[in-house]
């Protein structure tokens, strides 16, 4: 079996509590090998101390991609675009550029990262990721629309999504291009669409860290992720 450690659960947002403190990162766990995805600017651990093998970014956000803003130093391949390499001033010294539809292998986990519509400056991609006992999840944080949903949520276990947004509408379009952030129950008719039994919500805006039991009260099937949750898959 994998373990999900969910390190940082909050967006880019000011607000925060006790739960929801630190940007959104997770560490997917299996056969002694420690996989990263994401890191930020407000984070629980240092690199040193998280210990990962490898680390997958997203996009170039300063929640996500702590080089945009500051110089760190690690040894850690680190996995992302190469549009996302060349958006801010500092980078990875170990970096691995990856393309959208690709498959690789890092330790014992195939990962297949895939283009989402969410930022018009940073383009994004989420990751479908395969375990070795062949569980599938798909990681998207932050997400305004998954581009070939037919290809890409079919036959996955686990959704993992953007908790942005429940009621209130963050999705926003310039010169017929969208951008930010769909609600969680439009994601949730995607699960269903595809027959994905499990969803958990991770970036949580402001809206969720206000109405969280209301939420959770509302879809006790649909689990909202908190610093430090750690799950079995």
């Amino acid at each position: 079996m994998a373990k999900l450690i969910f390190l940082g659960t909050k967006g880019d947002i000011e607000e925060e509590n006790t739960h929801h403190r630190y940007h959104s990162s997770i560490i997917i766990e299996e056969d002694d090998f420690r996989l990263l995805i994401d890191y930020g600017r407000k984070h629980p651990l240092e690199l040193g101390e998280i210990k990962a093998d490898a680390i997958l970014i997203t996009h170039a956000h300063p929640d996500h991609y702590i080089w945009l803003e500051q110089d760190i130093k690690t040894l850690i391949p680190t996995y992302l675009t190469e549009k996302t390499v060349n958006y801010g001033k500092y980078k990875p010294i170990n970096c691995k550029i990856i393309q959208n539809n690709q498959i690789f292998q890092i330790g014992p986990l195939e990962i297949i990262p895939y283009p989402v519509l969410h930022s018009l400056r940073c383009p994004t991609v989420g990751f479908k990721i395969k375990t070795l006992e062949k569980f599938c999840l798909v990681y998207n944080p932050d997400v305004v629309d998954i581009v070939e949903k037919d290809k890409i949520l079919t036959g996955v276990n686990l959704f993992i999504g953007d908790g942005s947004s429940w009621k209130i509408n963050l999705v926003r379009r310039r010169d017929s291009q969208f951008f930010g952030h769909t609600r969680i129950t439009t994601q949730l008719n995607w699960c269903k669409r595809f027959k994905i039994k499990d969803s958990i919500f991770t970036h949580l805006g402001k809206e969720l860290l206000e109405k969280e039991r209301e939420f959770s009260k509302q879809f006790s099937e649909v689990k909202l992720a908190y610093d430090g949750m750690e799950i079995w898959i």
